[in-house]
């Protein structure tokens, strides 16, 4: 079997932006990403039938998809709301990442193919979010903040 890095982001330590309704958003996606982390280790070490872990997996990556679906449409509401400079760059990227994710989750549910998807949950998802909460979506609270939208409220859309 094949070794994978497992990295699974903390809440307690990715760093907060000042958004209440983002840091509540990222810390419902880690707790997902942790879950199905989990899931996936147990069908990686499961040497009989895998059909009760893959059962599992897939309505969790549903879940996700649509949460990050939701996530993202908020986020992108609040950048058109507060005029965002940047919101071409953001919600493109926004985009590209919720294309992978989508092709992920239809590979899994036509192939069942774990070593794609402990990839992706373990190393390429978690350095993605890490990354994009750290410039995107901190350079977007701060914007949104200082041009005066309640950091305790969400979004008028």
């Amino acid at each position: 079997m094949t070794s994978v890095i497992k990295i699974i982001l903390n809440k307690e330590r990715i760093p907060h932006v000042d958004i209440d309704f983002m840091n509540n958003t990222h810390f419902e996606e880690i707790d997902m990403v942790q879950e199905l982390g989990e899931l996936i280790t147990e069908y990686q070490q499961n040497e009989t039938s895998k059909e009760n872990e893959a059962n599992k997996i897939t309505p969790l990556l549903g879940n996700w998809l649509q949460h990050t679906l939701a996530h993202f449409d908020r986020e992108n509401s609040l950048m058109l709301e507060t005029n965002f400079p940047m919101y071409p760059v953001h919600s493109g990227e926004h985009d590209n990442a919720l294309a992978e994710m989508t092709r992920i989750v239809t590979t899994w549910e036509l192939d069942k193919d774990i070593g794609m998807l402990a990839d992706y949950v373990f190393n390429v998802w978690p350095e993605w979010f890490n990354n994009h909460v750290n410039s995107m979506d901190m350079i977007t609270a701060q914007f949104a903040v200082m041009n005066g939208f309640d950091p305790h409220s969400l979004p008028s859309k």
